[in-house]
């Protein structure tokens, strides 16, 4: 009995240290699995923050800009201007500058004079923004330029043109989308509200995505799409909003691009197909209506745009600039003068534009009289909206000096030999930074020497629409703040002058001066 005792008193014993054993091995299971468990969350967390980085690096910060405010232009921030000198029409009063309304918004709001916004400030901040996006894009899509959208593909690129769509294939699991708008004017809505949009997608073709199957293999091809529609027609518009953004895009290829263009205006390309063919040498693809699906190695959505009728070096392929564009047109239309040189015995030419409608020159033969008598020999000429490029560009070409009331006729600078002179008349109204914003800084870019004349009060044929204490002439800054709209119909749409011939000559002297050191001595 004792012995059965001993016994059963040790099966228990060693029952409690095997259930000892087993807890303790649980236990060590148990910290072994957290470990475990908290090592790898902490694996997956920084894997999921890499991820997130990498994505938000890949967007190229795109969600970023929303807040950067519309319709700020590089010449705003030299002279440091005011929300109604803004990069607007150069001819007719379109295109209204939503900055203006949202500057002013903000200063409404100000209570003191060093709470004001100001353009150069804003300008400044969006500088920056942008040099920080510039920075992280990796994104296909660049969205930061205030001027205009670009997407930059290479690959396996497959245009769906009845669908307006661009797919393009990655390697990575993420996809992207944009709904671009390839018109190169993106601060103005009243341009951009009929622009057609294209739908650009990133994705892997994983996951039973149909992709659509190339009908027309273009690899060894690279294609640009865009579209011309907005203000195209109108001159400045042209150059500006179009073929001067064409040149900076294309430029790099030399001629070997493909043109993908959505349009109406068809007599637009065929106005203009002198310089399209310089830039292709390939046949255009209109985009409305092709039934193909166009395969290439490299598409580009959209065009370069840096600032008003005018190119920056530093930000294209080549180091491309305005001399370059001008050079392109001499070679276009086979104009001869890449200089204005003459013989002494030789009067410079001096072209005078004369304009239809509005602002135009009621003394313009007292004009050219004076003209003359400083030593020019004047021709008088106007580009109507029919007249060939080609034959316009000739004429002046053939000139040393151009003079024109502001509006779209002074474009023609793009055709005057490189040295020559511009000298843009600014209608009365405080016009003078919207004026030199458009064809200031981009003359001096093609090399051409600028000067300007501000129109005054007893020039203005303002004075027979309005009594001489209205704030038109006592206030101007009053009718800006009213709108580009307002602003627009009582200095650009109703305004002609009539020149001070006396106080004029001397600018036309200044003008002589500087063509001097291009005669050739016997």
């Amino acid at each position: 009995m004792k012995m059965r005792e001993q016994a059963m008193k040790r099966r228990m014993e060693t029952r409690k240290l095997a259930l000892f054993l087993l807890l303790g091995l649980s236990l060590g299971v148990l910290t072994c699995f957290l470990a475990v468990s908290v090592f790898s969350a902490n694996q997956q967390f920084s894997l999921t923050r890499r991820v997130w980085a990498d994505q938000a690096e890949e967007s190229g910060g795109h969600g970023s800009r929303e807040g950067i405010l519309p319709g700020i232009d590089e010449h705003t921030l030299d002279n440091n201007a005011t929300p109604a000198q803004l990069d607007g029409g150069a001819d007719d009063n379109q295109g209204i500058s939503s900055i203006a309304d949202a500057i002013s918004r903000l200063n409404e709001k100000s209570t003191s004079s060093k709470d004001t916004v100001t353009t150069a400030e804003l300008v400044a901040e969006q500088k920056e923004t942008q040099s920080k996006q510039i920075k992280e894009k990796k994104s296909l899509c660049d969205l930061s330029n205030w001027r205009t959208d670009v997407c930059e593909m290479t690959g396996d690129v497959r245009i769906h043109s009845n669908s307006s769509s661009i797919l393009v294939l990655n390697s990575k699991a993420t996809e992207e989308s944009w709904q671009i708008k390839p018109y190169a004017r993106k601060f103005d809505p009243s341009a951009m509200q009929h622009i057609k949009q294209v739908s650009v997608r990133s994705f892997s073709g994983g996951d039973g995505v149909v992709v659509p199957v190339c009908t027309v293999n273009q690899t060894l091809v690279p294609a640009v799409v865009f579209v011309i529609g907005g203000y195209t027609g109108n001159y400045y518009h042209d150059y500006t909003d179009v073929l001067i953004p064409l040149f900076i895009t294309t430029r790099q290829f030399n001629g070997d691009v493909q043109f993908i263009i959505s349009t109406r205006n068809f007599w637009w390309v065929d106005k203009y197909k002198a310089i399209l063919k310089q830039l292709s040498r390939h046949e255009i693809v209109y985009l409305d209506g092709d039934e193909q699906v166009r395969c290439h190695r490299r598409v580009i959505v959209g065009l370069h745009s840096h600032k008003p009728m005018s190119i920056d070096p530093e930000r294209t392929p080549g180091g491309y600039s305005m001399l370059d564009f001008t050079k392109l047109m001499r070679v276009t239309y086979g104009l001869e003068r890449d200089r204005p040189m003459r013989r002494a015995e030789e009067k410079p030419r001096m072209l005078l534009i004369q304009r239809k409608g509005t602002r135009q020159f009621t003394n313009l033969e007292e004009v050219a009289r004076t003209a003359e008598a400083a030593g020019f020999a004047v021709q008088v000429a106007e580009a109507e909206s029919m007249t060939r490029v080609a034959e316009f560009a000739r004429v002046v070409n053939s000139c040393d000096v151009m003079v024109g009331l502001h509006g779209a006729g002074l474009t023609n600078f793009v055709y005057l030999p490189t040295g020559a002179v511009v000298v843009q008349v600014i209608p009365f109204g405080n016009l003078e930074t919207i004026s030199r914003g458009c064809f200031k800084n981009s003359s001096e870019d093609a090399g051409l020497r600028y000067l300007d004349y501000s129109v005054g009060v007893e020039e203005s044929s303002l004075l027979e629409q309005y009594p001489r204490q209205h704030p038109v002439f006592t206030d101007p800054k009053s009718i800006h703040r009213q709108g580009w709209k307002k602003m627009g119909q009582v200095y650009l749409d109703h305004q002609d002058v009539k020149i001070d011939v006396d106080r004029f000559k001397p600018l036309l002297l200044v003008a002589l001066d500087n063509l001097r050191q291009y005669t050739i001595e016997d």
